[in-house]
């Protein structure tokens, strides 16, 4: 028996999250937010001396001031909700034109305009609906990433559950996010945390204005999309239909260990060439429902996200 159409599409919709930009011209936010905000500093106890950093906090967003540089830093999502509804959570819909609201808002409290600020980090992802819970979905369903096992697993004392893969330049995440706020409906979240400039700079992304590009964050979702491509999401099977020896290469297949052992003790070809085999008697065998309608329910979002009627790009 096979487990499918477990994913619906509702209503939340999430983009943008965290972001760290910078601006090596921090003389004008240094003295804007030590004329109008509390600002702590560092001191040194011999002297009495005040020395860098400094920061305060426009909401949840910290604003740090180093002797080089003026930083900007967490969840843009958060500082909308608290801004706008007094609520810090980021679950709720967060469009395109509030992402440019926000950062608007943020100049404004900055004292300056922070279009040209770098950014370094960047937190992309997308909340969906489903329905069955979340926390079941990851545990049965999201296996490995590209064959191999998640990096971190984690339950936070059984206030959520959480997996994620890590690469040099980014991290891919899935995390029930209903579970994380007990919320009272099952809510998933992908997302692609990039930390790397290099890779930001791939996607054009240089500067804070071009967080707001859409040609950029149609990009970014490419790329998650490619993400979810290569994680290892299989549909729960009992195996009625299947052949003793394919349900046991199935079986074998889920774990990363057999994997490990594959790449090796075979060659590079070989290995390659069973991973291939592996997807095609999943195919075969219509074990990818669960994965197939967790892509095409991110199209949909993102879609409604930047507002368009049509999002031919994506395939």
């Amino acid at each position: 028996m096979v487990i499918s159409h477990a994913l619906i599409l509702k209503k939340n919709k999430h983009m943008l999250d965290f972001i760290k930009v910078y601006s090596p011209n921090k003389e004008n936010l240094e003295n804007h937010i030590k004329s109008l905000y509390d600002v702590t500093c560092s001191v040194d106890y011999c002297t009495g001396e005040i020395n860098y950093p400094c920061r305060t906090y426009f909401e949840n967003i910290e604003v740090r001031v180093t002797e080089k540089y003026s930083i900007v830093r967490n969840s843009i999502h958060k500082f909308f909700n608290l801004i706008n509804y007094n609520q810090s959570n980021n679950y709720t819909d967060f469009y395109l034109n509030d992402i440019k609201s926000t950062i608007n808002t943020l100049s404004e409290k900055a004292g300056e305009n922070i279009d040209d600020y770098k950014v370094t980090n960047l937190e992309f992802g997308l909340n969906i609906q489903t329905s069955l819970p979340a926390e079941k979905i990851l545990k049965k369903n999201f296996l490995m990433y590209n064959f191999d096992g998640f990096n971190q697993i984690d339950t936070f004392k059984k206030k959520g559950y959480y997996k994620q893969y890590n690469r040099s330049e980014y991290y891919i995440k899935f995390y029930d996010k209903a579970k994380q706020f007990k919320l009272p409906y099952n809510l998933l979240r992908a997302e692609i945390k990039i930390i790397d400039s290099k890779l930001l700079k791939k996607f054009g992304i240089y500067t804070v204005r071009d967080l707001t590009n859409t040609s950029i964050l149609k990009a970014l979702f490419q790329f998650l999309l490619d993400c979810i491509e290569e994680t290892n999401i299989i549909d729960t099977f009992v195996g009625e239909n299947i052949t003793a020896k394919d349900k046991m290469f199935l079986e074998l297949g889920k774990n990363p260990s057999y994997w490990l052992a594959l790449k090796e003790n075979k060659s590079a070809s070989s290995y390659y060439e069973i991973r291939r085999k592996y997807n095609r008697t999943l195919s075969n065998y219509n074990l990818l429902t669960v994965k197939e309608e967790i892509k095409s329910l991110l199209i949909q979002k993102f879609k409604a996200l930047i507002q368009e009627s049509e999002y031919c790009e994506v395939a």
